[in-house]
């Protein structure tokens, strides 16, 4: 099993393809709206041909509709995006649809064209942003089968020639923007996928870096401490003892805090350094954990707090595992102005707080107390049975 680590990603706004949608939007609009100046005699000409309200609503919902589109697409994230151009899709060819029972006086007389029509292109690139490009094909294919029909009913006299040639030609124009809309967001998609592995696979680099400057670290402590300690124990020299059991203790002591992910408490880390110890001691826990870091910190974090966010994190992991086997793990290190936050979630069974023995020590005394240890920590456990359980480790700046 090889973990699962998720990183820093960028906002899902900025995401290039959320980036190109809304370009190709902002295009298409401005497109739209040349358009709609162009057919404006066709717009107001064809009012006569039609059931009054009918004109009023179509244009609400192509322009105005395209306007309220334009503000989410500048405003939201990818899914939102995806729902809002889909919905647009879907009136623009209802619309076009509900022409039909609208129609009064035929035919419409020589200059005057059914606009409506002439609009499909705007419908097809939002087709393109909401769904996959089979999608995308079948609904320019839809448009342009709609096109003969319905022209033919305007100019039932010109036969069907006319309506199949314009047909063909909404289907190749159509497909044109089609064409190029899916090459934008497949280019986008392909961004946005290399981005997120390089960020995985810096993430992998970064969590493999920790662990073998944990073992450096122990490997200089097995060698400097502990077998000096052994080796002078080897020997039965009574006037050792005393020095023994302290060297002995400081061993026992260092061992602990490589265990925690603890290294002096005097000395700050970085930001990273400390995302890469968080990350380290939980990965000791359980390999099949979800990681993931977001905000930006300038300053050092304090040794003291490292320490205490290394050693509750590290309880709280390994008390997931032990009791969640199988569920799925998320470690989340969120840095915000003068605070750090870092959360430790499963969705495994829970447990009733008030249930838990006395003498199990690692929530009160591993998890708050540690980080009620410090100035400005607080923790808290929240967990229900059935429902999974957060634990949110937190510090702030006095």
């Amino acid at each position: 099993m090889t973990a699962s680590i998720v990183v820093t990603e960028p906002s899902d706004r900025t995401s290039a393809t959320v980036r190109v949608a809304r370009t190709i939007t902002v295009i298409t609009g401005v497109g739209a709206l040349i358009l709609g100046i162009i057919s404006l005699g066709s717009i107001l000409g064809g009012m006569a041909y039609l059931t009054p309200p009918f004109t009023l609503v179509a244009v609400c919902v192509i322009y105005g509709g395209y306007l309220v589109l334009t503000v989410i697409t500048m405003t939201s994230g990818l899914r939102v995006i995806r729902f809002a151009h889909g919905a647009y899709a879907t009136l623009f060819v209802l619309t076009q649809v509900a022409m039909i029972p609208a129609l009064g006086p035929l035919p419409f007389p020589d200059g005057v064209s059914p606009w409506l029509l002439e609009m499909a292109a705007i419908g097809a690139v939002s087709a393109v942003v909401a769904w996959d490009t089979a999608a995308a094909w079948a609904y320019l294919l839809l448009l342009s089968v709609l096109e003969a029909p319905l022209r033919w009913l305007t100019r039932s006299e010109d036969g069907w020639d006319v309506p199949l040639q314009y047909a063909v030609l909404t289907l190749i124009l159509g497909g044109l923007f089609t064409a190029l809309a899916i090459a934008a967001m497949r280019n986008a998609a392909a961004v946005d996928a290399a981005t997120s592995a390089l960020r995985v696979a810096a993430a992998r680099s970064a969590a493999a870096t920790a662990r073998a400057q944990e073992q450096a670290r122990l490997d200089a402590l097995v060698h400097d401490e502990v077998m000096n300690t052994l080796y002078y124990a080897s020997r039965g020299d009574a006037q050792l003892e005393a020095p023994l059991k302290r060297q002995a203790t400081a061993a026992l002591a260092e061992l602990e805090m490589l265990r925690n992910g603890r290294t002096d408490v005097t000395t700050g880390v970085t930001p990273t350094e400390f995302v890469s110890r968080i990350r380290s001691v939980v990965l000791e826990a359980s390999i099949d954990v979800d990681f993931s870091a977001h905000g930006v910190r300038e300053l050092d974090v304090p040794g003291e707090v490292a320490a205490a966010f290394a050693e509750a994190t590290s309880e709280a992991a390994r008390n997931s595992v032990t009791h969640a086997p199988g569920a799925l793990r998320q470690v989340t290190v969120r840095f915000s102005p003068g605070v750090i936050e870092v959360r430790v979630r499963d969705n495994g069974p829970g447990f009733d707080a008030h249930e838990v023995a006395p003498h199990r020590l690692g929530i009160p005394v591993s998890i708050r107390g540690r980080l009620a240890a410090i100035p400005g920590g607080h923790a808290t456990v929240i967990s229900e049975r059935g429902r999974g359980t957060l634990v949110t480790l937190t510090w702030s700046e006095s």
